[in-house]
This record gives C-alpha cells, structure tokens and sequence, in this order.
C-alpha cells in the first residue's frame, strides 16, 4: 500500500483506563508499536466512569450517535483522546458503562451484558460509517467485540464503505465467550436464520465469540501452544470444531510486554532503580514491599508475589488448598487482584490467620502490580489455563523468578533451571494439584538459599527480549496478508 495501513483496534478494556485482565496491557501496548512501524491506529472502547478516563483530555467527536438495539434506537456520544501515536475514542452510554465494574461483581456478570456490548459493537461500526474514513483491517478482541465481523457481513455488508475492511478476531481467552439466552437476538438486529449451530447458536444460546469465530476474515490467539490446546475437545470450550474449521485462517502471535512502561531502571512506581547488572535496587523494593503490604521485616524470607484475577482458571482452587502447607515454609506471600467472592473471602480470612506472613489487597492496581514484580523474590502463577501470561514476562524484566504451571504460553517461556541451567529461568509443575504446587515451591525456595545459583536463574531471565517490537512487526505480516486475501490478492 502506498499510504498507511488504517487499524481500528477495539477492545473492551485498555490499561490503565480499565483493566480486568491481561488483555488490557495488550491494548495498551499493541497499537503504539504498530504505530511506530507506520500505521495509522485508533483504539475504541467504552468510556467506563473511571478516574483514569474522566482525567483526560479528549474532545467530543460525535455527540448524538444513534445506535439501532433491537426495535430501539439509543444516544450514544463518542470522546477522542489524542495519545501521540495514536487516538482513543470513547464510547459513551451512561446506561451501559457508568458502573463500578466492566462486566460483573464478584458474584456474576450483569444481566444486560449482551445489550451493552451489542450496543458496543454496533456503536463503533456507526460512528466509522459517519466519519466516512477508509478502514484497512478492523482489530477486534475476545468476545465483548466479537459482533463486529457478523454485522459486517450481515447488516452493515450494504456500505459500500467496508466492502475491502478487513476483519481480526484475537482470542486472548477461550473461556469467556459470551453466552446469552436466544431473545438476545432480537437485540442484534439480526435475521434469525443466522440462529444455528454452525453460525450464531452454541448450545441453543447466542455465543458472541463463536460467532466472531465464524464471521471474521482471521483468527488468531496469543501464543502457538494455545492454539494448539484450544483446537483440541478438552481445551476447546466447545469450539474446537468451530476453531478446526477455520484452522487454515486460525494462527497465533506470541504477546510482548511495553518495555518503556515494564523497566527497573526509571519505573515510577518502585521506591528504587535498579538494573540487570546492579540488582541492589530490588532489595529496597523488597522493603518497601514488606512495609506496604505489612509483612514481617525479613530480607531472608523469600516473598512469593501473585498479581491475578481470582477464579478457578488461574488456579486459586489448588493455591487456596496449599495456603496452609505453604505457610508451613520459610516464605511470605502476597496477593493482589480482583474476582469471584469466595476467594477474595478466604484470602482476607487467611490474611487474618498468617498475620505477616500472607498479605491480600482485593483490587488491581498498576502501582502494586510493579512493586510486587519488583519487590517479589518469585512470582507464582498457578494457572489452569494461561493463553500466553504476562506476570512472568514482567518477572524476568524485573529479575523475580516465575513459578508456574506448564500450561500455554507459560509452557513455552518458563524453562525450568533443573533441566538446563544455561537457559533455565524459573519452576514449573504440571499436574494441577496443591501438592504439586507445594512441592514446586519447595524446590523453589532451595534454590534462593543458595545466592550464587538464584543470581543464574535471575540473569538467564533477563537474556531473552520479551517487547512488542517482533510481535508488532508479526501482526503487521498478518493485517498485510488479510486484506490482500479480503481484496482477492494472493498472500504476501
């Protein structure tokens, strides 16, 4: 193409203007390195009432959006952010968006969902038909954006305006997919011969990502070994016949981290600098760790930090069942994160048993998210499932070791230093259990006993380059290839 390749990025959540999950870090930090290689990118996504978005700067770009909803017609207005190499545009309903959480409390999603990111959806799609702007490739993600490539090739196939916009889907979590009773069709618009098995419908219900999966010109997920787990039955989440059916289309990028944002060296957020050639930086951090999250003072006592969404699927099962062997360790441990009730009740009520030795926050802050990577001696990451993970790449950024189960992403970048001790980084376990766990941060914690071999796994960390900068060059090759597929070209 002779002139910039035009992306809208949409997604549900942004860092640091919301944030549930890894996801958010991705969209913050995918499309500024895709800027940075030429592209023309503008993100979308909703304008939640969060500190974070009302504090910006932005202009009103549109302030009287009618969105179709069924048989209705809802107001919506949409704010643009100027970020430098790129702009953010805001989607405003008030009904929809103005509430303390994105998608739920910690005892269940709201009811509306399917209304909200319907409106969602159809919301961006209305605003890029009024702005009359070229669109290349629209960049959507998981299953609050996953409509957007129905509605192209449904309602919206009549706009001569995107007969060459290209459609991704990126699965950051097969997990969540969306799932709402069939009267929620009636929301979309749609014609209800587009509600069956092999399109919209999963189990007699409407399946936003499936039928994202279904409609869009590309998939891909955020790491090789999840796609290869997730295309099969006990991974699929019941798409893996869906995902085997497009599996020509189906690829996967591998994510990277900001390193500007992740750097020991001049993070804003730790009490104190340090480098891969001068670590004693991370001992203040660890301090300041000790004195923020009211641990008992010991340089001695490894800390194990976790920075998670609480659930099942990051493995608070297994970690709840342990807690108690753990704590019969020399070691400390430290949880931050949001998610379902009852582990955000076990925890306080653990915290309250171990006092100074387990310390819980129930919030996702990108404050104690740095100071735990930073302050942490490891960082444990239990997962059931991880498409690709990011706490472990900000470990070894951060000259903390990993300890996870051998699952996705985490499977391919965790080496275990037992098995090879030039580019062994961290511990892994395989069998999802509390022994298992247990047993791994045994073996984990022999190894910070002994300095000289802990300072190894610590440098072996940090050889790798874990930044956007491949990654972002990667999903150039990708958005290139599908558009020219789009166009009736041969791939490139």
């Amino acid at each position: 193409m002779g002139q910039k390749m035009k992306v809208i990025y949409v997604s549900a959540e942004v860092a640091p203007f919301a944030r549930s999950g890894e996801m958010a870090d991705v969209a913050a930090s995918l499309p500024k390195y895709m800027s940075l290689l030429g592209m023309d990118v503008s993100i979308f996504m909703p304008k939640y009432r969060r500190p974070e978005i009302e504090s910006l700067s932005k202009e009103l770009a549109k302030s009287n959006l009618m969105v179709s909803l069924g048989d209705k017609q809802i107001k919506g207005r949409i704010y643009k952010s100027e970020q430098g190499k790129y702009d953010i545009y805001f989607v405003d309903q008030p009904k929809y968006f103005w509430r303390d959480s994105l998608y739920g409390t910690g005892n269940g999603e709201y009811i509306d969902n399917d209304e909200r990111f319907v409106f969602f959806n159809r919301a961006v799609l209305e605003y890029l038909i009024n702005k009359k702007e070229n669109v290349d490739i629209i960049h959507c993600n998981n299953w609050p954006t996953a409509l957007i490539p129905v509605f192209l090739k449904t309602d919206y196939s009549k706009f001569s305006f995107f007969k060459q916009t290209a459609t991704l889907l990126t699965l950051h979590n097969i997990t969540y997919q969306g799932e709402f009773p069939p009267d929620s069709m009636r929301l979309t618009g749609l014609s209800w011969k587009y509600f069956n098995p092999e399109q919209l419908s999963q189990n007699n219900k409407l399946n936003f990502l499936k039928a994202g999966v279904v409609f869009s010109d590309a998939v891909n997920t955020v790491s090789s070994t999840y796609r290869k787990e997730i295309l099969r039955k006990k991974y699929g989440f019941g798409l893996h016949e869906i995902l085997h059916a497009r599996k020509d289309a189906f690829s996967s990028i591998r994510n990277g981290i900001d390193y500007d944002i992740w750097n020991p060296e001049k993070d804003p957020h730790i009490i104190s600098n340090y480098s891969p050639q001068d670590l004693k930086g991370k001992r203040d951090c660890k301090l300041d760790l000790i004195e923020e999250f009211g641990l008992k003072k010991s340089l001695d006592t490894p800390i194990i930090g976790i920075v998670s969404y609480l659930s099942s699927y990051k493995g608070f099962d297994i970690l709840s069942e342990a807690v108690d062997d753990l704590m019969k360790l020399d070691v400390s441990l430290v949880i931050t994160g949001l998610g379902e009730e009852k582990y955000k009740k076990f925890f306080q009520k653990a915290q309250q048993h171990y006092p100074g030795r387990l310390a819980f926050k129930s919030e996702l802050s990108t404050v104690y998210s740095h100071k735990i990577a930073a302050g942490a001696d490891i960082m444990l990451i239990p997962s059931l499932y991880e498409p690709c993970g990011l706490n472990q790449l900000y470990s070894f950024r951060y000259g903390t070791v990993p300890v996870v189960r051998t699952t996705g992403g985490l499977r391919e970048m965790v080496k275990p230093y037992g098995d090879n001790k030039d580019v062994g980084n961290g511990f892994i376990f395989k069998d999802y259990s509390a022994e298992a766990l247990t047993k791994v941060i045994k073996e984990a914690v022999s190894f910070y006993k002994k300095p000289l071999i802990w300072r190894r796994i610590i440098e072996n960390g940090f050889k790798k380059d874990y930044s956007w900068h491949k990654a972002a060059r990667k999903y150039e090759q990708l958005y290139q290839k599908i558009i020219n597929l789009k166009r009736g070209g041969q791939i490139g």
